[in-house]
């Protein structure tokens, strides 16, 4: 497991943790960066003949006192994932001032189980704006969720299919949101099939989860991505719906 492998897999462990807080540690997590460092110093623990191996937490000193907040926590998630080795044996974890990291964060989660908690847990990062687009919408939980985002300030913007189990669900979503209907006609009703959700122009859900309480007992998945340039993509396409609502309401 290389720096960067040991990175993503300590922040998916604290996404799927019940911490109070793990938003906020992800958040700073994501700004650091990881080194290993390994000696020739035999370790006083562990299997005869190890060797000593340090893990450095890099991040912006501006920060560095809000990590520290979380050094017990995040170091006894590092000491979990720490591979085991009949070389090495893990001796600490130092957190120091560093650079801010000059790559961006590029990752790709793939969630076969307990999707809607995954996207809830994407909702309540969002800082920005929320695009959805979406062929069915009939979920109050993820609703309510969006309800708080908006309270905060978030921007959102949905994109949904004209079908009678949208504009029939439990909740008003015109009222609140000012959907964007999206009616495909041809020589038949079509549907408006996509299943999408762009957070802040980085991140984007997409996949074949409709947000509906069905969906959570069928078999489907999602990719969760964050990714600047895949997120700007769907966003493009989202623009591209926006587009064919305002063209039908010309007719």
């Amino acid at each position: 497991m290389n720096e960067q492998q040991f990175k993503k897999l300590l922040i998916e462990m604290i996404r799927k943790d019940c911490h109070p807080e793990k938003n906020k540690i992800i958040d700073l997590l994501r700004l650091v960066s990881v080194t290993f460092n390994k000696t020739t110093q035999f370790a006083r623990r562990g299997v005869w003949n190890q060797c000593e191996e340090y893990i450095y937490l890099s991040i912006i000193p501006d920060k560095l006192l809000e990590l520290k907040e979380f050094e017990k926590y995040i170091t006894k998630k590092c000491e979990e994932i720490y591979p085991i080795s009949d070389e090495y044996a893990l001796c600490g974890v130092i957190y120091k001032p560093g650079a801010m990291l000059e790559t961006e964060d590029i990752s790709q989660e793939i969630v076969f189980e307990d999707i809607r908690n995954q996207i809830i847990d994407e909702i309540r990062n969002a800082k920005y704006l929320i695009w959805i687009a979406m062929a069915w919408f009939t979920d109050p939980v993820l609703f309510n969720e969006l309800k708080k985002k908006k309270q905060q300030g978030v921007t959102i913007e949905i994109v949904l299919d004209n079908n009678e189990k949208n504009k029939n669900a439990e909740f008003d979503i015109d009222k609140e949101f000012s959907p964007h209907w999206i009616t495909i006609q041809s020589q038949y009703k079509n549907y408006m099939h996509e299943k999408f959700c762009v957070i802040d122009l980085q991140t984007v859900i997409h996949g074949t989860f409709n947000w509906t309480k069905a969906a959570n007992f069928n078999k489907e998945h999602i990719s969760i991505d964050r990714n600047r340039e895949t997120a700007e993509s769907f966003a493009n396409e989202f623009i591209e719906l926006k587009k064919l609502d305002l063209i039908y309401q010309t007719f």
